[in-house]
């Protein structure tokens, strides 16, 4: 394949970062759903985990609860570090639980760190977002002149003689 048909290829990258601007939204709206309209309940924690991989920690938390009509619902949540350093020497945590969507199951009080984790997410995906785009318009402007002939990107040196 030729140079100037992967340059072409640099659109994947902004439709890359809009699919996922367009799932940290959803991520949004279900958290946010979930905590206004959902019920509280009170949760045992029955296992929690806090692994170290390299560089990168997090962890796993599993709640079980009785929902409004008193079946038993266990859950297993993955966390973040910051999230489950929350929950250490806990045995149970406030959540907001609402069936049916995307997230059922927020913790209270890990909830505003969530919050600021989509918030920031979102910001840092707009951001590139607004960076890519500008160098995929670009780079297709350059290579669709390579294609009809329009750009000559030989180097031509020319002499005057004195």
């Amino acid at each position: 394949m030729k140079t100037k048909v992967l340059l072409h290829l640099t659109w994947f990258i902004p439709a890359a970062l809009a699919a996922l601007l367009i799932q940290q939204v959803f991520v949004w709206q279900g958290v946010t759903k979930t905590f206004e309209e959902g019920s509280t309940h009170t949760a045992y924690i029955t296992d929690f985990r806090i692994k170290q991989i390299a560089a990168q920690t997090n962890g796993y938390v599993v709640l079980q609860f009785l929902d409004a009509t008193g079946e038993e619902v266990r859950q297993r949540l993955s966390l973040h570090a910051q999230h489950a350093s929350r929950l250490i020497g806990k045995n149970e945590v406030e959540i907001r639980y609402l069936p049916g969507t995307t997230y059922d199951i927020v913790m209270v009080e890990t909830y505003p760190y969530h919050r600021n984790t989509i918030l920031i997410n979102l910001a840092v995906i707009g951001l590139s977002l607004l960076v890519m785009i500008p160098v995929a318009i670009f780079a297709s402007r350059y290579a669709s002149g390579k294609v009809k002939g329009k750009r000559n990107d030989n180097l031509e040196l020319e002499f005057e003689k004195a």
